[in-house]
């Protein structure tokens, strides 16, 4: 099903990739709750609508795209849903129902065929670009969240001596060796010794524990197919739909050509973004009927990448993993955030070593906007409108340097779009 032999893997790989990949982007399981918290919706019943919403939209890209990228809630698209109930006043339902409106429409622009000509035409520069700009991201959330970097108006340098700081400098150091060691599974292997040595240093808590292995996840039925088509012919809903999917789909190709671009690119690269696409689209619409703001493809994905993932298996893993996390939160939410970070820590140098190496820095009119992109992604975390600002870079580049000619109708078409999106 998954043809480990064509691509060069094998099952204990896949797997472990996955695992990866999991504990990577296991802290959703909290986050999500606690922001959408913000829009009134209950914490118990969103746990639970994460865990099955990941597991169905990774699912889908596992058994129909044949990747190894896990779909979630996605962070800032989880932030934007919040807004449009307490700033623009949508109820849960009609806001729920502006996410299931869009997934449809992502759903349909994905199966046409105008989006393999919006996919063959992307500039590369700008592709290499995002997968670095990921890489030095992802880098300074595992940093930030362990407290080896703290900000302060300006950023610094955490109390490195005790508690979080410390094991994951320790874990940074043990991943580190592995690494030089050749060790494949390093990523995975860090985590998991660091969360050992934080239990002596107070890090790692068993008060998750106290109750048990298991637990019940709470009910779903606030959340479950709640929708309210009553605003459907308002103007200004659809104005939220059109920037809902806009953000859908930025979100989706800015992820996938960072993540493709570390895999390597092979014959079947185009066959496979497409699905990608699709895969990512229907996820959307799975997660608004659970009760959800929109799924997307998490960059944590390129842990899991970097540990030799390449096949649907290591996302079949993922789904098997939140799917213990659903009736086992208590042991995987024992896993502390600085044990983590050295993963990220590493894998933000595995994602960035093969993208930003392959930018043609002797052209600066692909070099520059290039630079705009990653160095906007890791500073502002905001992949999308980093990359519409590097898109209009390159635009207004090739444009003063008398090549035009190089821009495509795609490329002005998504121009016109990525100003809007900056601009109003």
């Amino acid at each position: 099903m998954f043809e480990l032999k064509n691509h060069q893997t094998n099952g204990f790989i896949e797997v472990t990739a996955g695992l990866t990949t999991f504990f990577s982007m296991v802290y959703v399981l909290a986050a999500n709750p606690i922001i959408l918290a913000g829009a009134g919706l209950p914490v118990g019943p969103v746990f639970t609508a994460t865990v099955l919403g990941t597991m169905a939209a990774t699912l889908i890209m596992a058994l129909y795209a044949n990747l190894p990228f896990a779909v979630a809630p996605g962070m800032g698209l989880n932030a934007f849903f919040v807004v449009m109930v307490t700033q623009l006043h949508y109820s849960v339902a009609q806001s729920l129902t502006a996410v299931l409106i869009s997934g449809l429409i992502f759903v349909f622009l994905s199966l046409s065929p105008l989006r393999q000509k919006v996919l063959d035409e992307i500039p590369v520069c700008l592709q290499y670009a995002v997968g670095g700009g990921i890489g030095l991201m992802i880098a300074y959330i595992g940093l930030l969240n362990s407290g080896v970097v703290v900000f302060d108006r300006v950023p610094g340098i955490g109390n490195l001596g005790s508690g979080s700081p410390l094991l994951a400098i320790c874990g940074l150091l043990v991943t580190g060796v592995l690494l030089a060691l050749k060790f494949r599974f390093a990523v995975l292997a860090g985590i998991l010794i660091a969360t050992v040595i934080g239990l002596p240093l107070g890090v790692t808590e068993t008060k998750p524990l106290q109750g048990g292995f298991l637990s019940l996840p709470p009910n779903l039925e606030d959340l479950f197919f709640n929708f309210d088509f009553s605003v459907i012919g308002s103007l200004d809903f659809w104005s939220v739909i059109i920037a809902l999917l806009m953000m859908e789909i930025v979100d989706g190709m800015a992820g996938f050509l960072g993540l493709f671009s570390i895999m390597g690119r092979d014959r079947t690269y185009r066959h496979k973004l497409g699905r990608a696409f699709v895969a990512d689209s229907l996820g959307v619409v799975a997660g608004s009927v659970l009760g959800l703001s929109p799924n997307t493809t998490y960059g944590e994905s390129g842990t899991g990448v970097a540990a030799g993932g390449r096949t649907g298996l290591t996302a079949l893993t993922v789904v098997f993993g939140f799917g213990l996390a659903l009736f086992m939160s208590p042991l995987f939410l024992m896993v502390p955030s600085a044990a983590v970070a050295p993963a990220l820590v590493v894998v933000g140098l595995l994602m960035l070593y093969p993208t930003v190496t392959k930018i043609d820095y002797h052209d600066v009119t692909d070099s520059f906007p290039a630079f705009v992109v990653i160095v906007t992604i890791a500073l502002t975390w905001h992949i999308s409108d980093s990359l519409a600002l590097g898109w209009l870079a390159y635009m207004l580049m090739k444009t003063v340097s008398g090549r035009i000619r190089e821009l495509t109708l795609t490329v002005w078409l998504i121009g016109i779009i990525f100003s809007f999106k900056i601009f109003y």
